[in-house]
């Protein structure tokens, strides 16, 4: 049997959707981009790339969608909320009755093993136990930190236009900053990787950096000191849900007090959620990683909104 796979990427547009694309296309698969925004796959990058409109509340696009597909490249939207759980049932309905069996699924954060009283962590775990609980054969990644963040609307501009990095992770918070593209990389070799199913594997980046580092490696990249200033984690949430444009999604406030438990949590928390040991994963899927500095000399760094490079996406 031909280990070249198609392969339904849910949630193709955004940048990790993306990235899975990207890295099946560079495997020889085959990608579905499920998605209601096909301009994005009209670009040469994503040349062979075709694309299918459906909607995660709807089981029987969702099942259109994954026909004749291999295996399911999986998400939940970020900002689905309490819809989110209905999502994943709705995705392991959708996999049954189209006849796909493979879901490498992609938890776009840490997650706890058990219960931990964080309710993003918990509700992640959440939607990990309806996908594991399905029947399928699942395998399940938990991304810690993304590079790709520093490219978003709360960092990008502070860091171009005022050489400032303001955070709500603590002074000497360790983590294991991963490129978006590398979590794509271990999604796509998990595919051909049947001693992976039934597991959740936290991932991260080779290197284990102090935020301080992180501030360093940015200095260096772009050839000017950047000044790290922590922020109260709900100052930080406040702030963030005006920058990013929140208001039509939910309350200002109720998002502060959200932001705030959870990066106090990740600060003081002895789960250490944005830490991983990538030895014995690595030992079992040796995939390359790329270092912070590589992949910071890699990004465009201008802020020319109508080239499309200003920032990220809005959910960060």
């Amino acid at each position: 049997m031909s280990d070249k796979k198609t392969v339904a990427v849910l949630c193709a547009s955004s940048r990790m959707g993306q990235a899975e694309v990207r890295e099946l296309l560079a495997q020889g698969h085959s990608p579905l981009a499920i998605s209601r925004s096909s301009d994005i796959f009209m670009r040469d990058e994503f040349r062979g790339t075709e694309v299918v409109n459906a909607d995660f509340s709807d089981v029987a696009a969702l099942q259109a969608a994954f026909a004749g597909a291999d295996a399911i490249l999986s998400a939940i939207p970020s900002l689905a909320g309490e819809k989110s759980p209905d999502y994943a049932h709705n995705l392991v309905a959708a996999a049954k009755q189209a006849g796909v069996r493979r879901i490498v699924h992609n938890s776009m954060m840490w997650a706890p093993d058990e219960p931990c009283g964080e309710p993003f962590y918990d509700a992640v775990l959440e939607l990990e136990n309806i996908i594991a609980s399905s029947g399928l054969d699942v395998t399940i990644f938990r991304p810690v930190l993304f590079m790709d963040n520093l490219l978003t609307r709360f960092a990008k501009p502070n860091l171009i236009k005022h050489s400032l990095y303001r955070y709500c992770q603590r002074p000497g918070l360790l983590a294991n900053w991963i490129a978006m593209d590398d979590v794509a990389k271990f999604m796509v070799a998990a595919l051909t990787k049947d001693d992976l199913i039934g597991r959740r594997i936290a991932i991260g980046g080779a290197e284990t950096l102090a935020v301080e580092e992180v501030v360093d490696i940015l200095s260096s990249t772009l050839h000017r000191p950047i000044t790290y200033e922590y922020e109260d984690p709900y100052e930080w949430g406040a702030r963030v849900h005006e920058e990013v444009g929140l208001a039509a999604v939910m309350p200002r406030d109720f998002y502060a007090q959200a932001m705030g438990h959870f990066y106090t949590f990740n600060n003081e928390s002895p789960h250490r959620p944005f830490q991983v040991d990538m030895k014995p994963v690595l030992e079992d899927i040796p995939v390359r990683t790329i270092t912070l500095r590589e992949w910071a000399a890699k990004q465009d760094w201008s802020l020319n909104a109508e080239e499309g490079n200003a920032v990220g996406s809005l959910s960060g």
